[in-house]
C-alpha cells in the first residue's frame, strides 16, 4: 500500500513514497493541459508546427510562396546515367573519385601550375606531370587524415611514413606545394606570386 503525504504548507503539493504504487500524471493530460492553459507561457510544439510556422512567416515577409528548385530525393542512392556509363562494372574507389576529378582537370591544374611556375622563375626543379600532382594530392589527403606537426616529419628518421617516403621525396612534394596553381596569372610583374598562399611548413 502507498502512503500519501500532504506538505502543510499547500493543498496542492502532494508527495508520493517511494513504494507507491500510484503512477505520474499521464503525458496525455500533460498536453490537454498545454491546450487548455489560457497562460502567458508558450507550450511546447511539434517540429512539424514549427517548420510550418517558420514557412508562412518566410511567406508573408517575402509576398510569395518559395518553392525549392532541388530535385526530390527517392531513398534511393543512385548516380546520374553519364556518371553510371563512365563505371566499370566493380568500380573502386578511386574510379568513383575520378568521375569528379576527372584526368581533364588534373591536366588542367599541373598546366597552370607548371605556367606559374616558369612565371615566377622557380625552375629549380623539374615540371609538374599529372602523376606527380595525383602524388601531391595522395600526401594532403594523407596528411589530413594523419596530421603531424610539421610536413616534413613524414620523412623524418623518428616518425617516418614509408606510405608517403616511399612515393615520393620530400623535396619534391615541398616543391610541388610552391608552384601549386589554379588559374592563370596574366600579370608579368611579382604581384602573381601574391595570389597563391601555401605553407611551407
Amino acid at each position: 500500500m502507498s502512503k500519501l503525504m500532504e506538505n502543510e504548507s499547500s493543498d496542492d503539493d502532494i508527495f508520493y513514497s517511494i513504494n507507491s504504487d500510484i503512477s505520474d500524471i499521464d503525458s496525455d493530460e500533460v498536453k490537454n493541459d498545454c491546450v487548455n492553459d489560457e497562460s502567458d507561457s508558450p507550450c511546447e510544439s511539434s517540429d512539424d508546427e514549427s517548420v510550418s510556422t517558420n514557412n508562412k512567416h518566410h511567406e508573408d515577409w517575402s509576398g510569395e510562396s518559395l518553392k525549392s528548385n532541388l530535385s526530390s530525393y527517392d531513398s534511393k542512392l543512385q548516380l546520374l546515367p553519364g556518371f553510371q556509363s563512365n563505371l566499370l562494372q566493380n568500380p573502386t574507389p578511386m574510379d568513383y573519385f575520378q568521375l569528379y576529378f576527372t584526368p581533364e582537370l588534373v591536366s588542367y591544374i599541373a598546366d597552370q601550375s607548371n605556367l606559374y611556375r616558369i612565371q615566377t622563375n622557380n625552375t629549380k626543379q623539374s615540371s609538374m606531370t599529372d602523376i606527380d600532382f595525383n602524388c601531391l594530392l595522395g600526401f594532403l589527403f594523407y596528411a589530413s587524415v594523419v596530421p603531424l606537426p610539421n610536413k616534413r616529419d613524414y620523412w623524418s628518421s623518428s616518425s617516418r611514413h614509408s606510405i608517403v617516403a616511399d612515393a615520393t621525396s620530400r623535396d619534391r612534394i615541398m616543391y610541388l606545394l610552391s608552384i601549386l596553381h589554379f588559374r592563370l596569372c596574366r600579370n608579368s610583374n611579382n604581384n602573381c606570386s601574391t595570389q597563391c598562399h601555401t605553407s611551407k611548413n
